[in-house]
């Protein structure tokens, strides 16, 4: 499952990144809606995923990881009101850069080695509100 799963998505980014130089895929994004009670194991996911992006990507050469992070905010029952509290759900919001759409395709093909695939697939698929894949970074403020 985890073969055709993956075939899939690298005949899609294909497909979409060059079909007529329209788009650059060299990124993507997810949003997860998490709830409460299993945070913990999803962070644990997280830490895991961020120990394979440490040990198997390179933030040099051509191409190169730019960009990753994770951002985890909580949902209030009333954004215009905080004082009424909190839902318990919680966001997470997951996106990667690559210099090149290479680096994108390397990824994928590194993810293979993994040993948290495809928990990570499943994570995605129980709690993603958004998925933007393949990406194009269309702006950006670097330091």
């Amino acid at each position: 499952m985890k073969k055709i799963l993956f075939t899939l998505l690298l005949i899609i980014y294909a497909n979409l990144s060059f079909a007529e130089s329209h788009m650059q895929a060299d990124s993507f994004a997810v949003v997860l809606k998490v709830p409460a009670e299993e945070v913990e194991k999803i962070e644990s996911l997280i830490d895991s995923h961020h120990d394979f992006m440490h040990r198997d990507h390179s933030l040099s050469g051509e191409n190169r990881l730019n960009s990753y992070s994770v951002i985890k905010g909580f949902e209030y029952k009333d954004p215009t009101d905080p004082s009424k509290g909190l839902t318990g759900n919680v966001y997470y919001f997951l996106s990667e850069h690559y210099q090149t759409p290479m680096g994108l395709q390397m990824h994928m093909e590194a993810g293979e080695n993994w040993d948290g695939l495809a928990e990570m697939q499943s994570m995605m698929f129980q709690y993603g509100l958004a998925l933007a894949w393949p990406g194009e970074v269309i702006a950006k403020m670097n330091r």
